[in-house]
């Protein structure tokens, strides 16, 4: 694990391990839940409150999140309530996705742009992305501010270009902080696209 991941899975844990709040699912995500269903996979998942979400509704999730404590609250809910929910403790810029295996991916507020190809290439053809991540205009508003973090406008249309875009958007909202954002629900071709 090279040093920056170490630096990044340290603040999480610290944050997991002064205690988890009971956040609800995002409201994009539940906006389209009842499109989702099968296997899922949770990026970057933290303390599972979309994972958890979508197994309560039948879905078989794997989250993945460099964080133990994050990922300890997920599974101690899943366990209680007799959930289908498999964590995953793992550096995504390390983690080789299968290919082919999900019916779904969420991938919330998360920028890793190395992960665009992954991420197309380990759903099912027919398969969903469900995506939201913060775009440039946040830098106006808050954290995060490092460009490496934040999309350009219409940067996750042109990454999934391939892609049938079901729903896209971008720009201001304010469902719990006001915050600049992208947002896209699109479909794996049931043919390869190269």
């Amino acid at each position: 694990m090279t040093a920056s991941a170490l630096d990044d899975r340290s603040r999480w844990e610290k944050r997991y391990a002064a205690g988890i709040s009971n956040e609800a699912a995002a409201g994009y995500l539940v906006q389209h839940a009842d499109r989702l269903g099968g296997r899922i996979l949770d990026v970057a998942g933290g303390s599972g409150r979309n994972a958890i979400y979508l197994a309560r509704h039948g879905a078989c999730v794997d989250i993945v999140d460099i964080a133990f404590n994050g990922l300890s609250f997920a599974v101690a809910v899943a366990t209680q309530e007799r959930l289908q929910l498999r964590a995953v403790q793992a550096d995504l810029t390390n983690l080789p996705l299968p290919q082919r295996t999900y019916d779904a991916i969420i991938n919330f507020r998360y920028l890793q742009r190395s992960l665009f190809a992954s991420l197309q290439d380990a759903l099912k053809p027919g398969g969903l992305v469900l995506f939201e991540s913060f775009l440039i205009d946040q830098q106006s508003v808050g954290h995060p501010r490092n460009p490496d973090f934040l999309l350009q406008r219409g940067e996750l249309r042109r990454a999934f270009a391939h892609f049938e875009i079901v729903d896209y958007w971008e720009g201001l909202t304010d469902e719990i902080h006001p915050a600049y954002v992208a947002r896209m629900l699109a479909r794996r071709p049931l043919v390869r696209w190269d």
